[in-house]
């Protein structure tokens, strides 16, 4: 053989070589990638052909599929009260999966490399295969007192959200405006445009308020001014602070207490006092005493500025506190909550976990276990702490304080006397008039089991203590 040829033959060898290595990548290590991805338009065609496996809630069904041939090659999905539970099952449509059924998508199909073995069982004994059962950590009932309640209280939007304090499993999430998820959940991609389309509204129902959207959290961001403090040596919550009439430093204009009571918003009360009667005067000149480094470090300790992850493929949107230098005035408005400082109801949720909980923050999540046909366990929660942004005495003392705005401060009017314990807060959004309403806090009051953000949208005079409040009342008093 003369050299060139030599060189053409090496040359076409190494080709195929390389081409044999590359079909094996690709079918190997890459398979599941790419039948997953998004750009995949065929793994939603086929979809329809798998026998998905239940949503459920304790007992109540969130999704199931029927067969709408006599020989059970294609599936139909629906959903129990989807407008109801669309934030945490999401959908399956000819375009797309969300919330878990995106999630959990090879269990619920049963393409899971770990349900197999059992496939390989069922077609043995000629049963057709399934997906396995996805166990939510809701509470049905918890859910739908959030659900009503964000519904009839809000004028635009709301969310509430309720965690379990030792282990952040999620205990009800509501959204609203919401939508029937069995209205996307069609085969056809014609109906499934038009539905979707009907759907684009604003504020948008397909959005999930209590996770993919952040709000000022107002005063209830105090509780993060106040650990700051207490962590940072400038005082307990027995400490006097200057609560006097507060001129904001650039533009010289007076900041109300509006979220509070101003008459005891004079002088140098306990920081209990200011946070009970939630003296804006108190944290905005704390703001400032803290500086938006201290202040900025304790948010992000408390998971500002990073996005939380609930489940594979599944997380909240990121809430904000300023990493561009702010002073001044819009430092001062940073420490009431407004400004520039976004939360999500999800990210409020943890902090008064975590304040709950002895200053163990824990990572929140949905599933609570998944099994196969036969029962045998797949997948089971196991509790994970995502730090300790706070000491165990922060954290009382912290404790203390939203019992005395539930006691005698700014909800004791609409919840005073009940088993709870909270912060208000109320946002000014500067748009149409309307307010963002805040609860935040724990239940039981002594014995904290349940922890909770609840916000709506009210109209100008709207507050926390009376729009959001009540509706996390009914949410722990709902759990069983």
């Amino acid at each position: 053989m003369n050299k060139p040829l030599r060189k053409v033959t090496v040359a076409g060898l190494l080709l195929m070589v390389i081409l044999i290595i590359n079909v094996n990548y690709i079918q190997g290590s890459q398979a599941d990638k790419l039948k997953t991805s998004p750009l995949n338009s065929r793994q939603y065609a086929q979809q329809w052909q798998y026998n998905r496996g239940p949503i459920m809630a304790g007992k109540v069904t969130l999704a199931y599929s029927t067969p709408i041939d006599k020989d059970k090659k294609n599936y139909q999905r629906h959903y129990n009260q989807g407008t109801l539970y669309s934030p945490i099952t999401g959908y399956v449509s000819v375009f797309s999966r969300t919330g878990l059924e995106g999630a959990e998508n090879p269990l619920l199909d049963g393409t899971d490399k770990r349900l197999a073995l059992h496939n390989w069982f069922d077609a043995l004994v000629g049963k057709k295969a399934a997906g396995a059962t996805v166990q939510t950590t809701i509470d049905p009932d918890a859910q739908q007192a959030a659900y009503s309640g964000v519904k009839n209280q809000t004028l635009r939007r709301g969310a509430a959200v309720a965690l379990d304090v030792k282990t952040g499993a999620i205990l009800a999430m509501a959204s609203f405006p919401s939508y029937d998820t069995n209205d996307v959940a069609v085969h056809d991609g014609d109906k499934a445009t038009k539905a979707f389309a009907a759907l684009k509204k604003k504020p948008d129902p397909m959005l999930n308020y209590a996770t993919r959207e952040t709000f000022a959290p107002g005063s209830s961001f105090k509780i993060i001014d106040s650990a700051a403090a207490i962590e940072g040596g400038l005082g307990t919550k027995d400490s006097g602070f200057d609560a006097n009439e507060f001129h904001l430093p650039v533009t010289g204009r007076t900041l109300h207490n509006s979220d509070g009571d101003e008459a005891r918003c004079t002088g140098s009360p306990a920081l209990i006092e200011s946070f009970a009667a939630s003296c804006n005067s108190t944290f905005a000149r704390l703001a400032g005493q803290l500086g938006q480094q201290r202040l900025g470090a304790m948010a992000a300790k408390f998971g500002f500025n990073t996005p939380t992850q609930i489940e594979n493929g599944v997380s909240s949107a990121t809430s904000v506190y300023p990493t561009k230098q702010i002073d001044g005035d819009q430092l001062a408005r940073s420490g009431i909550g407004q400004e520039v400082v976004t939360a999500s109801p999800l990210q409020m949720a943890m902090v008064a976990q975590t304040v709950a909980n002895d200053g163990k923050m824990m990572k929140p999540y949905l599933v609570k276990r998944v099994v196969a046909q036969d029962q045998s366990e797949l997948v089971t929660a196991e509790p994970k702490q995502l730090g300790q942004p706070i000491s165990s005495g922060t954290a009382q003392q912290l404790q203390e304080m939203m019992r005395a705005v539930v006691d005698h401060g700014t909800a004791a009017s609409t919840v005073g006397g009940q088993d709870i314990a909270g912060k208000t807060g109320t946002a000014e959004t500067g748009v149409g008039g309307i307010n963002e309403d805040w609860f935040v806090g724990f239940a039981p009051k002594d014995n904290p089991k349940i922890a909770f953000a609840v916000v709506t949208e009210g109209p100008s005079g709207s507050s926390g203590a009376k729009f959001s409040a009540p509706i996390a009342l009914r949410m722990v008093q709902a759990v069983r």
